[in-house]
């Protein structure tokens, strides 16, 4: 990364290898903050593009494990091949599973546009039923969401709970911010309440404060739950929250496709621009 923009990414990619995002892993460690780890990719074209997703986890997971950093890991479906069919992506992903299991790891399925949803909700509650180390995100702005986390909760999947980065139509989402807020709160006290281990991935102070208060009025422990924000944002946020006792975990992605990526969330939303640049200067 050797270019302007590779310079600027440097703060919210960990690198292109996964070396490089186990050593951003432990630097965080360091400060009481675990980490998520994701390999960039999604939309593979083939089954061969597929089974390189599944290889890269696969010594992503035996080199976490080795370098003995606080990391679970991320990924997408459709880096797993679920464009392709849904059978070869549960194939992929239950691989991944094994493997993590043997590590006593975790792993999130990350969820995609609203395309993908109902399908990432089917493929990881079949995977669910065998490997109990799976856990998937769920965006509030979809209208969707309460329906899937009352089903998710029942079959006691871990949910990470997100406002959500695509841009979609408003007879399937919210489209003001303050409905999607609402809905956040609305589905984090039922995770609280009701759900496994859940994670709450939000930058956003209020709904923070309304978390540890909501925890704290129902006797709802620290080590209930976590919080989790992107690597190169609120940094001082999470030292804080990682200061005060409640877990607090921070994705890392990396891979060759980072400028996709970077590109990919500044063309979905464009108050993602301003969100990425102002966390310079934090």
């Amino acid at each position: 990364m050797k270019d302007p923009v590779s310079y600027f990414a440097r703060r919210y990619i960990a690198g292109e290898t996964r070396e490089d995002a186990v050593r951003v892993a432990g630097e965080l460690n360091e400060n009481g903050i675990s980490a998520t780890i994701d390999n960039l990719g999604e939309n593979v074209r083939d089954t061969i593009e597929a089974m390189n997703g599944l290889d890269e986890y696969r010594a992503l997971l035996r080199a976490i494990n080795e370098a003995g950093v606080d990391s679970t890991i991320s990924l997408k479906l459709t880096h797993l091949g679920l464009d392709q069919s849904q059978p070869l992506a549960i194939k992929n992903v239950s691989a991944i599973l094994k493997k993590a299991a043997k590590y006593k790891s975790f792993v999130r399925v990350d969820m995609e546009s609203s395309a993908y949803t109902g399908a990432a909700i089917e493929c990881v509650i079949e995977l669910h039923k065998e490997h109990p180390n799976v856990g998937i995100a769920v965006q509030s702005y979809l209208l969707r969401s309460k329906a899937d986390i009352e089903r998710l909760i029942e079959e006691g999947v871990s949910v990470r709970l997100v406002k959500g980065a695509y841009k979609e139509p408003p007879d399937i989402a919210f489209a003001e911010k303050t409905r999607v807020d609402e809905n956040y709160s609305t589905l984090m006290k039922e995770l609280l309440l009701h759900g496994n281990n859940p994670a709450f991935a939000t930058h956003d102070e209020a709904l923070i404060a309304e978390a540890k208060t909501f925890a704290k009025e129902n006797n709802i422990a620290k080590d209930a739950f976590e919080f989790q924000m992107l690597l190169g944002v609120r940094r001082k946020a999470q030292l804080q929250l990682a200061e005060e006792g409640y877990r607090i975990r921070v994705y890392v992605p990396y891979g060759k496709e980072w400028m996709a990526y970077i590109m990919r969330r500044f063309k979905e939303r464009k108050e993602n621009v301003w969100f990425f640049i102002k966390n310079i200067f934090e």
